[in-house]
């Protein structure tokens, strides 16, 4: 469960940094976050973003704890300024009292072909259909549409973790503007719903300057969100 739930961990946090104002270009820089399950803390997240010389590398770090069991988990996606993938890393470390493990994985990114390397095991594979990684795609197609409810894109993103052979359909929609309370703060923002192909819809919620203030996933009858440190 802690490898899955990571995955889409890193989808909300990472997919989109941007709000109800319509800024012109992607948001670069940190953000750290609580991670709420059943509204008890079990860790916290940091996301990274920056643009040099026509690369976007996008950064997450994640640690979950969840009775004996940490997990710890980072990710550095790197793609042009066209969205076109380049690299991706991913290294997973699950402790479970003196039992520890790791899974170290990059993909390397040709055109279609991918060369994927996971703990020193290599295999190279073919994407057909044209894909995306977790960076700022999305945030950039909804800039275009203003986040003007209804709004909607649609895209295949390709993750060796989550599946090797084969992208996963995402869909991001504009749902609206609303009020939500964090901390007892009274927040302005613009409601998203990020629905992952056969999994489950993810709310995400992104104030006017352009950052995502909470995200809602329900898995397994468990509330798991995230709340940005104010």
């Amino acid at each position: 469960m802690l490898k899955k739930l990571s995955f889409i961990i890193i989808l909300f946090l990472a997919a989109l940094q941007c709000g109800k104002s319509a800024p012109t270009a992607i948001p670069m820089g940190s953000w750290n976050y609580r991670l709420l399950m059943n509204g008890v803390a079990i860790g916290k997240a940091t996301i990274s973003n920056e643009l040099k010389n026509g690369i976007y590398t996008s950064g997450m770090e994640m640690t979950m704890e969840m009775g004996r069991i940490k997990n710890t988990a980072r990710q550095v996606t790197v793609e042009t300024d066209s969205f076109q993938p380049i690299k991706l890393e991913i290294l997973n470390t699950v402790v479970n009292g003196s039992d520890v493990q790791k899974m170290h994985t990059t993909a390397l990114f040709s055109g279609k072909n991918v060369t994927v390397n996971t703990d020193g095991m290599e295999s190279t594979v073919t994407i057909e259909k044209p894909f995306i990684l977790d960076g700022n795609f999305f945030m950039s197609q909804l800039l275009k549409e203003k986040f003007k409810p209804g709004a909607r894109v649609s895209a295949y993103l390709y993750d060796p973790t989550f599946e090797l052979e084969e992208p996963v359909r995402v869909i991001a929609r504009v749902m609206g503007s609303e009020n939500i309370s964090i901390d007892g703060k009274t927040i302005s923002v613009i409601h998203i719903v990020q629905a992952i192909e056969n999994f489950k819809n993810i709310d995400i919620y992104i104030d006017e300057s352009g950052v995502t203030q909470k995200a809602v996933i329900v898995m397994l009858n468990n509330k798991i969100e995230l709340l940005k440190e104010q």
